[in-house]
């Protein structure tokens, strides 16, 4: 490669700010276009499907070169961020005109997976980006959702699941971190697929955002608020004015479920990563706005610990379906509501186009309906409160045309009358464009050249256009001057018409720098009212998800779940509520379950397809949907209140880690028995599974014993190990079930019933026979069974006394955990307090 001073001075300035940002993608603006060169040209021609061609710089060889239309950057940007990348955006700061020598240029913006903005395209979804600060014991993480300025804070434990639950469980697409960050936790994350890990070790907290940790004391908060604040800054080049008040998460007000068990009930994304799937998000989503999803979305991931919340959601599902015509009248008026907190973000980032402020105007519209129809429901008189800024809808509404155009060089955002100087410049404009017909009129009189136009392009301004085969009834007289000469016709231009087109062209510029001007001021005015829209926004997202709830329940004749303090759990008629509502062939089989105070243990046997693992998994919906205050697919529902769900369902291998089946089973089997409490909920579906049957039975029995003794947790066991059914003739903690099967002639019907007992047999060579194995096999395997039966070559269960097993102490395992992680030398008085203080809750808390 030629030396770099040998390029062309653009190439030089390219090459600088190449330098200054070797991990972004570089669009650098020429012109209408966004040109890419050298190795991001080669990456983005490869990403985006782009011609790769070359560029004269100054050396001998072509330099690599693709380009997009800058007009249509954002699809190309959200296709490259969601790969992973990060686009630094350099624009032009002058008007290339006006500009003497090189047109100056600089970034203006680096778009990134985490702080993508005006790229957005999935209303719904939600994607974080977070900041992690390591106290040695734990780590501190703030989250911040761009889109809305959303932001919130956690102390978590430096273990992989507690990260794993914190970035996947709220889809954080990126992570900032302090460059000497610990290189195990960088690893542990870089193997957690498609995200980006960036790096900021500014911790000093800027003064426009100190007003945003009110009310939090904690160092560790704010040295991750300021990593990831001062990163915005850098990253975004301007306030991040749209940021709202950080939000401490504690865990102990939310039923707590990790990363695996989200997944597995498959509650915001399906197992297959089909689109078709559907998850309990897509089904429950009745919501009229995206935001009104989103908070849906979160109720759903984060159900309630307390009694008195749950019960205010329900007692506004229960008054909105008493009250259909009510519910109707809302479902209009939720109709036209906008997302407005992106909205309102987009206004405060200083992003918002005329378009937002007329969904603003829409939505200002019928917020007071909709307050109004829901005035009567109290169990939301906070509501009432809410001001829903008719002053600011009185100043803006009528400002915008009904179809204004996304770009102001276009002109005609504000509507006649809005504005004085704005009516008497656009007149100025439009008799001037009168009078230019005119004159093409005059001229073709003038001349006798019927043919004769006048046209316009950037380069010459206004010029009148003659075809060569008329350019000889063009005389002197006329002052025709020759501009230029075309392949068939040559231009002209007149003292006259250049007088008269410096009036028209300043008119338009004046009129859209006027317009401009106005709609920067317009915003000025919104932003006055923005915690009010901010607050208006999440009471009218709240509506809009008990709508949602309300219509769920309703149309498919849901109950209201009732809660007590004692430990039995009761459902009847119960009913998985995807599975229920999308058999259209055959009715789904509502099923019992009943387990009372002394049941700890319930031990489903039966085939496969019987319907063991629907029947678990619509026993964890029902009390999730309870607990985010939703009515239940069930005839009636009473239990107490879970604080935390652990599943063992499925058999995906973590191959990306490395991780066999059986030691992902294993781990996730540990994280119940070393976490459950008395009052949680664990499903554990064939457990043990993966190794060799003796081994399996084993560990199966030994868990079950210590759940029973150690942890009395609510505990569903599905197994095909029918003999340790046995275990419930020697414990009455353990209590017996099994899916019912009609049986005729080798053939197996399934019922779908869950009925009291112990399966007597497995029916494996029946369900076999169903899937049309080769019969010469199914003979075989018969005839081996009945070999083995005659042998009796079964696993028993041991007849003796069942040991005790110590409980390991879990808050002991804990605290020396974080002492081990502890530098005691490296550690200022203040943290060493703050270690001292969490060792003590922990003990509390256990």
């Amino acid at each position: 490669m030629a030396k770099k001073n040998t390029y062309t001075p653009m190439m030089q300035h390219y090459l600088e700010i190449k330098q200054q940002h070797q991990d972004a993608i570089i669009f650098y603006r020429l012109g209408d276009f966004y040109e890419m060169f050298f190795e991001d040209a080669k990456t983005a021609s490869q990403e985006l499907d782009l011609v790769l061609t070359g560029r004269n710089a100054g050396v001998e060889e072509k330099v690599p070169m693709c380009g997009i239309p800058f007009h249509a950057s954002k699809g190309y940007i959200q296709r490259l961020i969601q790969k992973g990348y990060k686009v630094a955006i350099v624009e032009q700061l002058e008007n290339p005109a006006e500009a003497k020598g090189l047109v100056k240029r600089d970034v203006i913006k680096i778009v990134t997976p985490g702080t993508i903005m005006d790229e957005v395209n999935d209303e719904k979804n939600t994607a974080y980006i977070a900041s992690m600060h390591d106290y040695q014991f734990g780590l501190a993480v703030v989250l911040c959702e761009m889109t809305t300025g959303e932001m919130r804070a956690q102390l978590i434990d430096k273990q992989v699941m507690a990260i794993q639950k914190i970035v996947l469980g709220n889809n954080v697409v990126e992570v900032v971190l302090p460059e000497n960050f610990d290189k195990k936790i960088v690893r542990m994350i870089e193997d957690m697929e498609s995200i980006t890990i960036s790096y900021q070790n500014d911790t000093n907290i800027k003064e426009p955002y100190k007003h945003l940790l009110s009310g939090i004391e904690d160092e560790r908060i704010y040295t991750a608020f300021a990593t990831l604040t001062n990163y915005l800054d850098e990253t975004q080049k301007r306030s991040m004015a749209h940021l709202q008040h950080v939000e401490m998460v504690y865990e102990n007000d939310f039923l707590q479920m990790d990363y695996n068990t989200k997944q597995n009930l498959e509650l915001i994304n399906s197992i297959k990563g089909n689109s078709r799937s559907m998850t309990l998000w897509n089904f429950m989503d009745k919501c009229r706005s995206s935001m009104g999803s989103r908070l849906l979305k979160k109720w759903i991931e984060y159900p309630l610990m307390d009694v008195n919340k749950i019960n205010q959601r329900l007692d506004a599902i229960e008054y909105l379906n008493e009250n259909f015509i009510t519910k109707d009248e809302l479902r209009e008026h939720l109709g036209y509501v906008y997302d407005m907190e992106r909205l309102s973000a987009r206004v405060a980032y200083g992003s918002a186009n005329p378009r937002d402020i007329l969904r603003l105007i829409k939505t200002l519209e019928h917020a007071p309906m909709i307050f109004d129809i829901f005035k009567e429901c109290s169990a939301y008189e906070e509501f009432h409160k809410i001001d829903t800024c008719q002053e600011l809808y009185e100043r803006i509404e009528g400002a915008i045309v009904e179809n204004p155009p996304l770009n102001f060089k276009d002109g005609g955002v504000f509507v006649e009358g809005y504005n004085e100087e704005l009516d008497q410049v656009r007149e100025i404009g439009k008799h001037g464009k009168n009078w230019i017909l005119d004159l093409e009129n005059k001229e073709k009189e003038r001349t006798g050249i019927k043919s004769l136009k006048i046209g316009y392009n950037r380069v010459f301004g206004y010029y009148i256009e003659v075809t060569k085969t008329n350019l000889s009834q063009i005389k002197e007289e006329f002052g025709y001057v020759r501009k230029q000469t075309l392949a068939n016709a040559e231009r002209f231009i007149t003292q006259e018409l250049k007088e008269k087109e410096d009036a028209i062209i300043h008119a338009q510029e004046r009129s859209i720098r006027l317009e401009i001007e106005l709609f920067q001021d317009l915003l000025n005015q919104i932003k006055v009212y923005l915690p009010k829209l901010h607050d208006l926004s999440q009471a009218l997202s709240t509506i809009d998800a008990l709508y949602a709830m309300a219509e769920v329940s309703n149309e498919n004749g849901y109950t209201r779940p009732k809660f007590h303090q004692e430990h039995h759990i009761s459902m009847s008629e119960a009913r998985h509520p995807i599975l229920d509502k999308s058999m259209k062939t055959s009715r789904y089989v509502s099923n019992n379950l009943e387990m009372e105070e002394d049941k700890d243990v319930l031990m489903i046997t039966g085939p496969n397809m019987g319907g063991k693992s629907t029947f678990m998994r619509q026993t964890a919906l029902i009390v999730i949907m309870a607990q985010m205050g939703c009515y239940v697919p069930a005839r009636k529902v009473e239990m107490p209140i879970f604080d935390q769900i652990f599943t063992r369902i499925g058999a995906s291998d973590d191959i990306m880690s490395g991780q066999s089946t059986f030691m992902v089973e294993m781990m996730e089997a540990n994280n119940a028995l070393q976490n459950a409490t008395a009052n949680s909920l664990i499903l554990f579906d064939e457990i043990g599974r993966g190794t060799s049957t003796y081994d399996g039975m084993a560990l199966a029995q030994a868990m079950i014993e210590y759940i029973v003794q150690n942890i009395k947790a609510k505990t569903l066991f599905s197994t095909h190990y029918h003999e340790l059914t046995e275990m419930a003739e020697k414990n009455s903690s353990i209590y017996n079930v099994h899916v019912d099967v009609h049986e005729e002639d080798e053939k197996v019907t399934f019922l779908y019933r869950i009925v009291d007992g112990k399966a007597d047999k497995s029916y494996g060579i029946n369900v076999a026979r169903l899937a049309h194995l080769p019969n010469a096999v199914l003979e075989r395997a018969a005839s081996i069974l009945s070999g083995l039966e005659q042998t009796k070559m079964t696993y028993e269960v041991p007849s003796q006394v069942i040991p005790y097993m110590v409980k390991e102490d879990p808050i002991k395992e804990e605290l020396y955990q974080k002492l081990e992680q502890v530098d005691v030398n490296r550690m200022t008085p203040m943290e060493a307090l703050h270690c001292l203080y969490d060792l003590k809750e922990s003990i509390q808390k256990k």
